[in-house]
C-alpha cells in the first residue's frame, strides 16, 4: 500500500514538473511573439512617422519654391517697369502683400548698404538667427525685426540694386501648415536648418535658439548627450528613426522620457533644414501592450475552437492521404508523358535543323561555283567595253545582280554552320547590321513593317558576323512572336553613344576599357512583359510561348553572346505596349579599310598555283590574273599540284577546301616541311571552327571566302608576302 502511495506521489510530481515545463516554454514562446508584436508594431509607426516627415517636408519645399517664384515674378515685373519708364517704385508690392496675407508678413527692398528703400510695414531686420543658402544670389532666413517678432525671409540679391526680400508670417505658417499635425498625446514637429537653429517648434520661446547649446541655458542641469547625437545626425543631412531620452519641454517641471523622433531633409537649392516629428515612447507601447492582450484571448479562443476541429480533421486526413498519393501519382505519370513527348520534338526539331544546315551547306558550295565564273567574266566585259555602252550597262547589271546573290549566299551559309566561327575580326557596324536587317526582312510577315535608322560613321568593333546575326535575328524572332497576326512595327537603331550613356541602366561601375560603344537598340509594339518575366528573359531555358514551341535558350544566348563582345545587354518593357533590347558593343578606333593593292614595278615575281576542281572558276582565274600580268598556273589535283611544285618555284598556293574528296588543309599541311616558304591559302565556302584552327596552329597561312575573285587572292597573298 505504501509502494501504490509513493507510486502516485512520484507520478504527480513527474506530471506537475512536465506542466511546469510547458508553462515555462510557453511562457518563452509567448514573450517572443510579444516582442515580435511590438517590434512590429513600433517600427510601423516609425514609418508613418518617417513618411509624416517626408510628407511635410516636401510641402514645406512646395511651399518656399511657390515664394521664389513670387520673388523672381516681382523682380522681372519691376524690371519691366524700369525699362520702359527708366524708375523704379516697386508700386506692386502693396497689392502682392494684401492678396497674400495669409503668410505674407511684409516685403522688403534693401540697398546695397542694407538700407532700407521700400516696406509696406516698415520694420527693417534687427537680427538673423539662421542662414540656409539656396543658391549664390537666394537665402532662406530667419530673422527677428524692429517689431520684436521673428519670421522668415526668402531674401534675393539683385545686382545694380540690393536685396528684395519677402518676408513671411512663422506663427502663421506653424499653426496653419505645422501645429495642426497630431503624434500621440504629447508628440509635435519641429522645423531646423542644417546648424540646429530651431525655425518652428510649439513652444515660441525656443525659436531661433541651438537645439542644444540654447536649451542648455534655458534648462540649466538637463543631459542632452542622447539627444546631441540624434541632432549630428540631422545636422549631417541623414534621414531616418531614432529612439533618445529627452524631456518634454513644455510641461511644467520639464520632465525626463523616452522619445521616438523621425527626421528628414529637406534640400532647398545648395542648403538644406530638417523636418523632424517627435512622439513619446509610451504612446506607441501603451496601445501596442492592450492591442496585444486583447489579441491573446482572441488566440486563446481560436486555439479552443482549433483543438475541437482536430479530431473531426484527423478523420479526414487518412482518406485525404490516399486520394493525394493517387492524384500524384497521375501527376507525375501525366508530366513523364509530357517530358517525352517535349523531348521527341525538340529531338525531331534538331533533326530538321541538321538536315537544314547539311542542305544549305552544298547548296552555298553549288552556288558559289556558279558565281564566280559570272562575276568574274562580267567584271572582265566591264573592262573591255566602252563605259557609256549599253553593252557595259549590261554587264554592271549582271556583276550587280551575282554579288547580291553572293550575300544572300555567304547569310545562309552562315546559319548553316555547325560549327560556329570563334575569331574574331574588325567588322563596320552599319554593314554588319544591314546584312543582319536582310535575314530578318526575309522571316517578317506582311503584317509587320520592318524599319532601320543608322547614324554611324564607319565605327567598327572586334566580333563575330555570325554570332551578331544569330543576336539579332533571335531578338527580332521575338519581337515578331510578341506583335503576332495583327499590324506592328520592328525598328533597328544604332548611334554611337559615350561610355556614360550605360550609366541610365544602372551598373554598378562603368567599364573602363572603351570610351565609346555602338549602341543597338530594336523596339517592337507588341504585346510587352511584365516585371516578373522582364527578370527572367536572360535566364536559360526560360519561355513563355506554349506547347514545345520555344526552348528558352534564344535570349540566354544573346546575353552569351554581347558579352563574349565585352558589351552589355539591357530590356525594358511594358504590357500592352511593347519592348526595347539595349545593346553596347565597344567600338574599336582601327576603321575598317579596303586598300586597292597594286603591284610595284620592277618588285620579284609573284607566281600563284591555283587549284580547284571546277574548270570554269579555273579558266575565268587564268584570264583574270593574265590582265594583271600576274603568273598563274592551275591544276585540278593535288597530284598535279605536287608535280608543278617540284619543277616550278611557286610564291603562294590557293586550294579549294576540297579537291575531289580530299582536303586541302591536309594538303597544305603537306607542304610545309618540303616548301616551308610557300604561302598556303584555302578558298572556303563556310568558315568552320576546323578551318579557324588550322590557321591558328599554322597549318594554312589564311582562308577566304568563296566566290573568289583575282583581286580577292591577290590581296591576300600580298598581305601576307608584304609586296606593295
Amino acid at each position: 500500500m505504501n509502494n501504490i502511495k509513493g507510486k502516485r506521489k512520484y507520478t504527480g510530481i513527474f506530471i506537475c514538473c512536465a506542466m511546469a515545463a510547458v508553462l515555462i516554454i510557453f511562457c518563452f514562446l509567448t514573450f517572443g511573439i510579444w516582442n515580435d508584436y511590438k517590434d512590429a508594431i513600433i517600427n510601423n509607426q516609425k514609418m508613418q512617422m518617417l513618411l509624416t516627415t517626408q510628407s511635410m517636408g516636401e510641402n514645406l519645399k512646395v511651399f518656399i519654391e511657390g515664394y521664389q517664384a513670387d520673388l523672381n515674378t516681382i523682380y522681372d515685373i519691376e524690371e519691366e517697369n524700369f525699362r520702359k519708364t527708366g524708375n523704379r517704385d516697386w508700386s506692386m508690392i502693396g497689392d502682392y502683400v494684401s492678396n497674400h496675407r495669409r503668410f505674407v508678413y511684409d516685403v522688403i527692398v534693401e540697398d546695397k548698404r542694407g538700407d532700407m528703400i521700400k516696406s509696406m510695414k516698415g520694420y527693417g531686420v534687427v537680427k538673423t538667427y539662421s542662414v540656409t543658402p539656396i543658391s549664390r544670389s537666394e537665402q532662406f532666413l530667419q530673422c527677428k525685426l524692429e517689431n520684436g517678432d521673428l519670421y522668415l525671409v526668402l531674401k534675393r540679391d539683385i545686382p545694380d540694386v540690393g536685396s528684395i526680400s519677402i518676408v513671411i508670417n512663422e506663427r502663421n505658417y506653424y499653426k496653419s501648415l505645422v501645429s495642426k499635425i497630431r503624434l500621440g498625446t504629447n508628440g509635435y514637429v519641429v522645423i531646423k536648418d542644417s546648424s540646429g537653429i530651431i525655425l518652428a517648434h510649439p513652444q515660441e520661446q525656443q525659436w531661433g535658439i541651438n537645439v542644444i547649446s540654447g536649451r542648455k541655458e534655458m534648462f540649466p542641469g538637463v543631459d542632452l548627450t542622447s539627444l546631441k547625437q540624434m541632432i549630428d545626425k540631422q545636422n549631417r543631412g541623414e534621414e531616418g528613426v531614432s529612439e533618445y531620452f529627452s524631456y518634454w519641454w513644455v510641461d511644467p517641471g520639464v520632465p525626463e522620457v523616452k522619445k521616438i523622433s523621425a527626421y528628414s531633409p529637406v534640400q532647398i537649392g545648395d542648403g538644406f533644414l530638417v523636418i523632424s516629428a517627435v512622439i513619446d515612447y509610451n504612446d506607441i507601447y501603451i496601445p501596442v501592450a492592450a492591442g496585444f492582450f486583447k489579441l491573446g484571448l482572441v488566440f486563446f479562443c481560436a486555439m479552443a475552437i482549433v483543438l475541437g476541429l482536430v479530431i473531426y480533421i484527423g478523420d479526414l486526413r487518412v482518406q485525404k492521404r490516399k486520394d493525394t498519393e493517387q492524384i500524384t501519382y497521375l501527376l507525375e505519370l501525366n508530366k513523364i508523358l509530357e517530358e517525352i513527348h517535349q523531348s521527341e520534338e525538340t529531338i525531331a526539331h534538331q533533326q530538321r535543323l541538321q538536315i537544314m544546315g547539311t542542305m544549305t551547306g552544298g547548296i552555298a558550295h553549288e552556288f558559289n561555283n556558279l558565281l564566280t565564273p559570272i562575276m568574274g567574266y562580267a567584271e572582265l566585259l566591264m573592262l573591255d567595253l566602252p563605259e557609256q555602252s549599253e553593252n557595259h550597262d549590261n554587264a554592271t547589271e549582271i556583276y550587280e545582280a551575282s554579288t547580291k546573290a553572293k550575300e544572300i549566299i555567304q547569310q545562309i551559309s552562315s546559319l548553316s554552320r555547325k560549327n560556329m566561327e570563334t575569331a574574331f575580326k574588325n567588322l563596320q557596324g552599319e554593314k554588319v547590321l544591314k546584312r543582319a536587317i536582310k535575314m530578318v526582312s526575309s522571316v517578317c510577315p506582311p503584317n509587320i513593317h520592318l524599319k532601320e535608322s543608322f547614324t554611324l560613321q564607319e565605327e567598327c568593333f572586334l566580333g563575330n558576323e555570325t554570332q551578331m546575326n544569330q543576336v539579332i535575328l533571335n531578338i527580332c524572332v521575338n519581337a515578331i512572336h510578341a506583335i503576332g497576326h495583327r499590324e506592328g512595327t520592328i525598328c533597328v537603331s544604332c548611334q554611337t553613344v559615350d561610355r556614360e550613356d550605360l550609366a541610365q541602366h544602372k551598373l554598378s561601375t562603368l567599364p573602363e576599357g572603351w570610351d565609346h560603344y555602338i549602341r543597338i537598340d530594336v523596339e517592337d509594339d507588341g504585346e510587352g512583359m511584365s516585371d516578373e518575366v522582364l527578370k527572367q528573359i536572360f535566364d536559360p531555358f526560360f519561355t513563355t510561348k506554349k506547347n514545345g514551341k520555344g526552348t528558352g535558350l534564344g535570349l540566354s544566348l544573346v546575353e552569351q553572346i554581347i558579352h563574349s563582345h565585352k558589351g552589355y545587354v539591357f530590356a525594358e518593357s511594358t504590357l500592352g505596349k511593347g519592348s526595347i533590347f539595349h545593346m553596347y558593343l565597344p567600338v574599336n578606333e582601327q576603321k575598317e579599310r579596303e586598300e586597292e593593292i597594286k603591284l610595284v614595278d620592277g618588285g620579284p615575281v609573284l607566281r600563284i598555283l591555283i587549284v580547284d576542281d571546277n574548270p570554269k572558276v579555273l579558266r575565268l582565274l587564268e584570264k583574270s590574273f593574265s590582265r594583271l600580268d600576274v603568273p598563274l598556273t592551275s591544276c585540278m589535283d593535288f597530284e598535279e599540284a605536287r608535280k608543278i611544285l617540284k619543277e616550278q618555284e611557286v610564291a603562294a598556293v590557293v586550294t579549294e577546301q576540297y579537291v575531289r574528296g580530299k582536303s586541302g588543309v591536309d594538303f597544305c599541311m603537306s607542304l610545309q616541311g618540303p616548301y616551308p616558304g610557300v604561302i598556303r591559302i584555302v578558298m572556303a565556302d563556310r568558315v568552320t571552327k576546323e578551318l579557324v584552327e588550322a590557321k591558328k596552329r599554322r597549318m594554312i597561312d589564311e582562308y577566304i571566302d568563296k566566290p573568289v575573285s583575282d583581286s580577292a587572292i591577290l590581296k591576300a597573298v600580298m598581305n601576307l608576302k608584304d609586296i606593295f
